[in-house]
């Protein structure tokens, strides 16, 4: 029993080594794994470490292969051929025979031609600027002017051909290796064209596109309207040149790289142009160009051009030009611009501009320029310019510049300017001039014109001078007053030229009362010695008409000589026959009165 098990064991191991060895010689010599871990050695001598771990011998002409070149390569248990690959990339093909591998050149790359004519299916009549294109090998060709196209087919026994045109439907064929001259008939169409289409033909119309695209390219574009494809990447010299050729316009890239310019459908991730990028489509993340970018669609992310950045649909996010960013529609997020930033929709964020701002839209948020901001509807927010502000439509929040603010509908908030002008005013206008045609809020400025007011001129006598003349501008809420006044004669001569504020009451339909607080400078002689006094004067007013009032009251006055002894003929301060007290050593004051007549000039 003991030499049947010892048998039968020796034999169950006899077949196990036959199989092995079986295996070993039936494993294919390019899939034998090697290890091989060399620094600056001939590939003849790498050939060789090769060719002695895998048990076989390799073969080659020594004119194909420069055996004394040097290599360095460092992998472990890796396949003859993947080390091949490594060693040779691409420039070879490798054959077995027997216990050798055969090194031989690349196969040739098969090409043909496609040649044919497209005619129209109605007329018979040639059909010119036609694409021709491959929707898997993304290759085309347009047809000349007597309809014939030639296109170069590769690796293909046969390949699927469409043919596009604006105003005929889509026909694809099936063309096969060797045909002939084919004559291809397609229908015409009268169609209503898709509005996506409209919009991923108007960056090729835009006066750059034009000039940076070619006839053929923008033919192209518009024939092959509604096929795109998304692929990894594409790199070009210029639009139509580069590894997508002329069909760059109908992919979208997740990374393109356009060393002059580029015309792609669109990315998805970042694309880099020294020159230029003009995209059919969306723009995803980041978008930059040396001179502009073109995008006939959103863009939402980045955008950055060091001239001009073009969106014709709606930006989200920030774009940062040189001289000028356009956006068509609406800004979402920040537009920033050396000279012009222009939205023709709204404004949702921050427009920052080196000279001028203009938004067709409404808009909310800031709006900053070095000279002018223009706001077509209505603002919420805050412009402020160097220049000028001009609201067309209401707003609310505030207008600041160094020279003009304008709302030309109603202003809630607030205008600081040296020149302010509201149609209504509901805020605060700070200024020197302020204009408003009717105002419920506030004026503060030297000037303050309302159209419909109760602003008015006054002439009235005071125990100061006898003759005296204000003009009161603004609202009974609040008005500034300019005052001048002299005295008549030879004696006693004094002239009085004074600016404050104040504001009316009227408790009846007739009778009511004001309250004013002005300063006023004295003549007495000397401009170079001039004295002033604070006057508090209140009185009571009676309307004696719609425009006409008479007026009458007490007044308080606080005197400051800045000389103490008056010229001769000039009056002497303080006045005589009024009570008064001393403030300080260089204060005095009294009580006097003011009395006369007011014409309400305002559109009451």
């Amino acid at each position: 029993m003991n030499q049947i098990f010892i048998l039968s064991k020796t034999l169950k191991l006899a077949a196990v080594f036959v199989l092995i060895a079986f295996y070993g010689y039936s494993q294919q010599l390019l899939e034998k794994p090697v290890t091989v871990s060399v620094k600056g050695q001939p590939v003849s001598g790498v050939l060789k470490l090769i060719s002695e771990q895998g048990k076989f011998y390799f073969s080659y002409n020594s004119d194909l292969i420069p055996g004394d070149s040097l290599v360095t390569i460092n992998v472990s248990q890796k396949s003859v051929r993947e080390v091949l690959e490594l060693l040779f990339r691409t420039s070879y093909q490798y054959k077995e025979k027997g216990d050798y591998v055969i090194i031989l050149p690349a196969a040739k790359e098969k090409v043909f031609y496609v040649n044919g004519h497209i005619f129209d299916q109605e007329t018979n009549a040639p059909v010119d600027y036609a694409s021709v294109y491959s929707r898997q090998m993304l290759i085309s060709t347009l047809s000349g002017d007597d309809g014939h196209f030639r296109l170069r087919i590769k690796d293909k026994s046969s390949v699927s051909l469409t043919i596009s045109k604006v105003g005929y439907g889509d026909t694809t064929v099936v063309v096969n290796y060797g045909d002939a001259d084919l004559r291809l008939f397609i229908h015409p169409r009268a169609i209503d064209l898709d509005p996506l289409i409209v919009r991923y033909s108007e960056g090729e119309a835009t006066w750059l596109g034009r000039l940076f695209l070619s006839a053929r390219l923008r033919a192209q574009s518009r024939n092959i309207g509604r096929f795109f494809v998304a692929l990894p990447y594409q790199a070009s010299l210029t639009p139509g040149l580069g590894t997508h050729g002329r069909m760059s316009s109908q992919v979208v890239n997740k990374f393109s790289l356009n060393l002059l310019g580029g015309y792609t459908a669109g990315v998805n991730g970042v694309e880099i142009a020294g020159g230029f990028n003009i995209s059919k489509k969306d723009v995803r993340f980041v978008q930059i160009a040396g001179a502009f970018n073109v995008v006939s669609g959103t863009v939402r992310g980045v955008q950055v051009a060091g001239f001009l950045n073009q969106i014709l649909d709606t930006l989200g996010g920030v774009q940062v030009s040189g001289f000028s960013g356009n956006i068509q529609k609406n800004v979402e997020g920040v537009q920033l611009s050396g000279f012009l930033s222009r939205a023709a929709g709204n404004m949702h964020g921050a427009q920052i501009s080196g000279a001028l701002g203009i938004v067709r839209g409404t808009g909310d948020g800031v709006q900053l320029s070095g000279a002018y901001n223009h706001m077509k509807g209505n603002f919420y927010g805050v412009q402020i310019a160097g220049a000028a502000n001009f609201t067309k439509s209401n707003m609310e929040g505030g207008q600041i510049s160094g020279g003009a603010n304008i709302g030309a509908g109603e202003v809630h908030g607030f205008q600081l300017a040296p020149l302010n002008y509201a149609k209504k005013l509901h805020g605060i206008q700070i200024g020197v001039i302020n204009i408003a045609d009717s105002s419920a809020g506030l004026s503060l400025g030297l000037f303050n014109f309302i159209r419909k007011s109760t602003s008015n001129i006054s002439v009235f006598a005071s125990e100061v001078v006898p003759w005296n003349v204000a003009l009161k501008m603004g609202t009974h809420k609040f008005y500034s007053v300019l005052s001048a006044g002299s005295t008549t004669g030879a004696n006693n001569k004094v002239f009085v030229i004074g600016a404050g504020f104040g504001r009316e009451f009227f408790p009846f339909k007739k009778v009511g009362f004001f309250t004013e607080i002005t300063s006023q400078n004295l003549y007495l002689g000397s401009w170079e010695n001039t004295p002033f006094m604070y006057r508090f004067q209140a009185a009571a007013t009676w309307k004696l008409n719609k425009r006409f009032l008479l007026f009458a009251g007490p007044s308080f006055s606080v005197y400051h000589p800045d000389v103490f002894e008056a010229r001769q003929g000039y009056k002497t301060f303080p006045v005589k026959g009024y009570p008064g007290f001393d403030l300080s050593d260089k204060l005095t004051s009294w009580f006097g009165w003011q009395g006369g007549i007011s014409w309400r000039y305002g559109r009451l």
